[in-house]
């Protein structure tokens, strides 16, 4: 150091000890020269802002969404309906409650249909396609009706949620706005996945493996076109677990109709697991053939039906839960059928459903009418038709209008043949340990003259198979006390311990062990006793009990 620089220093120590030193407050620079005259440049530490928004590279290109506030905006260059994802997506939860907020459709995974397909475009199969993955916690909305979630054949969506950190599917409405209430259905379309699963709009043949591709089978699904069916029943589309559907459901045209959750094909070892549809502008749930079964689902607030099944569906259901709030129009709590109307009602594979442990809530509102009307139909339970069979274990179905009023709660119905109520009176269907209370009770109705001698009534009672039901329709013993505070809360849901009707008297149902169920099963034949994989022995008849409520705290409406 020269010596002027060192006795300049010495004067400045000087000055600031004559000062009294503590008194004199100093910023120093963050500019040094040495003795060389280089400066040294020591600016404060900074954390650079960071994108959280999701992002992908495809064809050579980096998209990723837009910060906006605490939410994530995704224009229609990022992706809709006219641009399908091929590369895999991760959406991540935000911090402070932010939503990502879509601007188009989300189309995960290649869409392979027959022309494509016919000219040698491998059809892709179980993992072969993109991945969405959802953190659990994220929150995902979208803007328009005619925009949702699709999942194309060979691709997965993996959405795990937890209790604490459900993900939620829903409208901008919604999830930015928070202004949504349960009329407002249809803000956005919904999920529907594609799979390689087998449906009976394929014939035998169409399934199998083509001169250039794994098979021939390729029905156009609802809404947009879209692909699904194939000869792979196990396949796996991914998982939902701890997820939340709301004010979905979009219809293109009369038949032609987006649901919360569409399963087009989709094979068995896909994971469905607390899943809720709330405020869904046409069905909650429907299954269009495949075989994925699901435990822990919910439903309200429904405009058309919480659970539809079709096409050649083969699955189990356990704890099932579906809500008409009172003035909240809805159809039925489940509708199935084999093929539809104008189709044969044997066509194979048929249709069989097993469900234990459902609950239905009815409100007797009738189409067109209430707070927030349904064009779907009235507010009903149970409707078999169209060469659909069922096994209907340890289940409640009712109504919470005053006196439980309702329209029908179980109705067997023969429309193009009469293998519907045949399956029922030949024990292909059948029902264990269920309460049906409610004014109307059960029907059938255009039953075939072949089977002119039906009654559902009487089958419950008797028929082939049957055990342990019990219709409750007198005005001396309705309304039945069977669910907790079902007099005070439209949407109750949790059985009672002890089941009493209007006098008092004990209305005493066992659960059927349903564990002892076989895991594989024929559509057309009776129940097979074994050990299931799936089914759990319920302690309880419903969807859930005083003693087992595994539907608060990650629902909503309830």
């Amino acid at each position: 150091m020269k010596l002027k620089n060192l006795f300049a220093l010495n004067v400045l120590a000087a000055a600031l000890a004559a000062c009294g030193g503590g008194d004199v407050n100093l910023n120093p620079s963050n500019t040094v020269t040495d003795s060389n005259n280089t400066t040294v440049n020591n600016p404060p530490t900074t954390t650079p802002t960071v994108n959280p928004c999701a992002q992908y590279e495809q064809d050579g290109q980096k998209l990723q969404g837009t910060q906006d506030g605490k939410n994530c905006v995704y224009n229609t260059s990022f992706a809709s309906s006219a641009k399908q994802l091929k590369v895999s997506l991760f959406v991540p939860e935000l911090a402070d409650g932010g939503v990502h907020i879509f601007q188009g459709a989300l189309f995960i995974g290649e869409d392979v249909d027959s022309n494509v397909a016919a000219a040698g475009k491998r059809i892709p199969q179980e993992g072969e396609g993109a991945t969405l993955t959802v953190a659990a916690g994220a929150k995902l909305a979208f803007e328009r009706g005619e925009d949702y979630v699709r999942i194309a054949r060979g691709s997965k969506i993996i959405a795990e949620g937890t209790k604490t950190k459900p993900i939620i599917f829903s409208g901008v409405k919604d999830l930015r706005d928070k202004s949504a209430t349960i009329a407002d259905r249809g803000l956005w379309g919904g999920i529907q996945i594609n799979g390689n699963g087998i449906t009976n709009k394929c014939t035998d043949a169409q399934r199998l493996t083509t001169a250039n591709n794994v098979h021939g089978c390729h029905i156009t699904s609802e809404g947009l076109p879209g692909t699904y069916g194939g000869a792979n029943n196990a396949e796996s589309s991914g998982v939902l677990k701890y997820v939340v559907i709301k004010h979905a459901g979009y219809k293109v045209v009369e038949g032609n109709e987006l649901n919360a959750l569409t399963l087009n094909g989709v094979g068995s070892k896909t994971i469905i697991d607390y899943v809720q549809a709330y405020s869904a502008q046409d069905d909650g749930f429907e299954w269009f053939g495949g075989a994925v079964s699901a435990k822990h689902i919910v439903a309200v607030g429904t405009s058309d039906d919480s659970f539809d099944f079709t096409d050649g569906y083969k699955g189990n259901i356990q704890f099932a839960l579906s809500v008409h709030p009172t003035g909240v129009g809805g159809n039925h709590c489940v509708e199935a059928d084999n093929t539809g109307a104008g189709r044969p009602d044997d066509i194979a594979p048929l249709t069989k459903l097993r469900i234990s442990n459902l609950t239905c809530v009815t409100n007797n509102i009738v189409k067109n009418t209430g707070t927030t009307p349904s064009p779907d139909g009235d507010s009903l339970g149970l409707l078999i038709r169209e060469g659909f069979f069922i096994e209907l274990y340890n289940s409640v179905v009712t109504s919470n209008a005053s006196a439980m009023a309702s329209k029908a709660l179980l109705n067997f119905n023969d429309v193009d043949g009469p293998q519907t109520v045949k399956g029922a009176i030949d024990g292909w269907s059948v029902a264990k340990s269920n309460l049906f209370a409610g004014t109307t009770g059960v029907s059938a109705s255009k039953v075939d003259p072949s089977n002119a001698a039906f009654s559902t009534a009487t089958w419950l009672d008797t028929g082939l198979g049957n055990a342990g039901n019990k219709v409750i329709t007198s005005p001396t013993q309705l309304p039945v006390s069977v669910l907790k505070d079902l007099t005070t809360k439209d949407n109750a849901y949790l059985t009672l311990a002890a089941i009493t009707d209007a006098s008092t008297a004990a209305v005493a149902i066992t659960p059927t062990d349903v564990s002892k169920l076989a895991d594989a099963f024929d559509a057309g034949a009776v129940p097979k006793a074994g050990t299931s994989t799936f089914f759990v022995n319920p302690t309880h008849i419903g969807a859930a009990s005083e003693t087992n409520d595994w539907v608060s705290g990650w629902t909503v409406g309830l």
